[in-house]
């Protein structure tokens, strides 16, 4: 994470982890602070179904893409736009973290796999059913809240030995302060989980139940994606796909054959997550043709800036023909023309060059200190120069990016999930 959440002395907390290929760490996500209004929708090369852009206020970015993921899948299985609760999934991150006995301060965190752990474990939950006042705003304030109040018990409060964190209970009872949890909440949590959480999804001998309540199994889910490749999407559950998906991690042998994988994911509507690196002095905001974008230009023009791990959905790509014509961003291709269905073919050869990969993020819409893709607020578009990097990676003092040290270099793009067979 590179800033803290408005008005939270946290920036500590949010080191970017995932820096090299082959990572499994966990990653500390790069997110801006100030806010901004809520935004949506997308008309793009491809059509992936996307929903409302959100904002992270804490350095869990990890989540909001998997929670992009899921939402993606699940509207294409059902047309439906379910609002995925990502401070439910934090909570249990928390507590699982916690409860091991170990945890002095919360390690915001995490992965790929992190999240699928998390979800077969404790499921779904509607935002508007765990933090009811998440549903009016892009940002949930809560998640920042907690996160101080729950590493003031572990500092000096009650959780502030390692006795008292194993006492899952007590864990539960000061996360549900920290987050402010009505009772009717904390009474379903009790009745799913167990008062100490001893009952889970996954569990052999004690299964939780959530009947009757608005929590929902991985395994009752409803996602859709298409196996194999170019077969027709067809209903699952999540369990699934979180089974099937692969993450693949970007190397310097053949490039062009990765980026088709990833063309070919999102030419039948796949959201693909993408992990990268970010250095925020590569996001052009000036009045410029790259206004919005990540790219090396503008990074080598103004230097190294403050830096850190990200994690986010692809929505679209634009690419330029052996020819020289472009397939622009934002304009849409219909598969189901003769003459849309070539163009899409000849996106697909080895002598295409992506130009870049746009992105659903989860820094918020439309604000005034960060530039988004033309027309598209809360995407940004990630220029294949920058991916391809090397970049200067410097060194991290107190969560702050020290741009006076950069001893090494990095390739910002590091993996992507793909479905079954791309």
């Amino acid at each position: 994470m590179i800033e803290a959440g408005p008005g939270m002395a946290l920036r500590s907390l949010f080191l970017a982890l995932v820096l090299s290929l082959g990572s499994v760490l966990a990653l500390g996500c790069a997110a801006p602070s100030d806010e901004g209004p809520i935004a949506s929708g997308s008309d793009d090369i491809v059509d992936v179904p996307q929903t409302d852009v959100e904002r992270q206020s804490i350095g869990n970015c990890w989540i909001y893409a998997h929670a992009s993921w899921v939402e993606s899948m699940h509207k294409a299985a059902t047309g439906e736009s379910f609002d995925v609760s990502q401070s439910y999934w934090t909570y249990w991150h928390w507590f699982d973290q916690i409860a091991a006995g170990t945890a002095g301060q919360i390690s915001t965190g995490g992965n790929w796999q992190t999240a699928n752990g998390i979800v077969r474990k404790y499921g779904l939950a509607p935002e508007s059913s765990f933090i009811p006042a998440d549903t009016a705003t892009e940002l949930s304030t809560r998640q920042a809240s907690a996160l101080a109040a729950v590493n003031e018990s572990l500092s000096t409060g009650a959780l502030k030995t390692s006795a008292a964190r194993r006492n899952k209970a007590l864990v539960r009872e000061e996360l549900d302060r920290a987050w402010e949890l009505g009772a009717g909440v904390s009474a379903t949590l009790d009745q799913i989980f167990g008062a100490d959480a001893s009952r889970t999804f996954t569990s052999t001998t004690s299964r939780a139940d959530a009947s009757g309540t608005a929590i929902l199994r991985a395994d009752d889910f409803a996602v859709s994606y298409a196996n194999p490749p170019g077969a027709i999407a067809v209903q699952r559950r999540l369990t699934q796909a979180m089974s099937e998906w692969r993450q693949v991690y970007y190397t310097a042998t053949d490039r062009r054959a990765f980026q088709q994988r990833v063309q070919r994911a999102l030419h039948d509507a796949q959201p693909v997550i993408i992990t990268w690196f970010v250095d925020f002095n590569a996001l052009e905001s000036r009045d410029t043709p790259l206004r919005g974008s990540f790219n090396l230009a503008t990074l080598t023009e103004l230097g190294a800036g403050r830096q850190g791990g990200h994690m986010t959905v692809i929505d679209d790509y634009q690419a330029k023909l052996a020819d020289g014509r472009v397939l622009a961003a934002g304009t849409t291709l219909d598969p189901g023309k003769p003459e849309d269905k070539t163009l899409l073919d000849s996106a697909l050869l080895p002598s295409t060059e992506v130009e870049f990969f746009r992105v659903k993020n989860s820094w918020g819409a439309a604000r005034p200190d960060r530039a988004f893709a033309p027309g598209m607020p809360g995407y940004h578009d990630l220029h294949l120069d920058y991916l391809d990097g090397p970049v200067k990676k410097c060194v991290e003092r107190g969560g702050t990016t020290d741009t006076s040290s950069c001893p090494s270099t990095t390739v910002p793009l590091q993996n992507v999930v793909l479905p079954p067979g791309y």
